[in-house]
């Protein structure tokens, strides 16, 4: 974590430096890989602004906080943007966990609106399961159908190597779906 301290129409202060170094170290608990840390402190008139960026490690949060007091206004942007390092994490961690329960194939079922206007989230979990497809043509398809004796089935057509589906339909008659 690299920490850039810029002092405009201010002359530089060991003590300012020090001080915003040790309160933006803490951030560094919401960074895997490295970061960059700029500050700028800045002092218009009796304003005092202190002005940070993060970026680095797929983070980018800025903040900036006016106050009387210097020290002040490094403690009022560094809590600002903690909290918005904390809402990335989350973020993240959620988007983490929807990834991995979709590579597993565990896809969680969609809600179902009562009549009410409310979702209803059903509490079995739908059954899932993997098909392997396999090059072949239409009609091997279905003679393959025909013999396992089931609803459909799911293959790569051989002429077009794209994935089909042949389906049995209400009527009695075979139905075929093509991308």
């Amino acid at each position: 974590m690299r920490i850039n301290i810029t002092f405009r129409h201010v002359e530089s202060s060991d003590d300012l430096k020090e001080y915003a170094e040790q309160r933006l170290k803490k951030l560094k608990k919401y960074a895997d890989g490295p970061m960059d840390v700029n500050v700028v402190l800045t002092v218009e008139k009796f304003r005092n602004t202190a002005e940070v960026v993060i970026s680095g490690d797929g983070i980018r949060a800025a903040a900036k906080e006016m106050h009387e007091d210097m020290k002040a206004a490094i403690d009022l942007v560094s809590d600002k943007i903690e909290k918005q390092l904390k809402k990335f994490r989350e973020k993240l961690k959620t988007r983490n966990k929807r990834q991995a329960a979709a590579s597993k194939g565990a896809t969680p079922p969609a809600p179902e609106i009562s009549e009410a206007g409310s979702a209803e989230v059903p509490e079995e979990i739908i059954h899932v399961e993997k098909l392997e497809y396999k090059p072949m043509s239409v009609e091997e398809a279905v003679a393959q159908l025909q013999v396992l004796g089931q609803d459909f089935i799911v293959f790569t057509n051989a002429e077009t190597n794209k994935i089909n589906v042949i389906y049995w339909r209400k009527d009695g008659t075979l139905g075929l779906i093509e991308p």
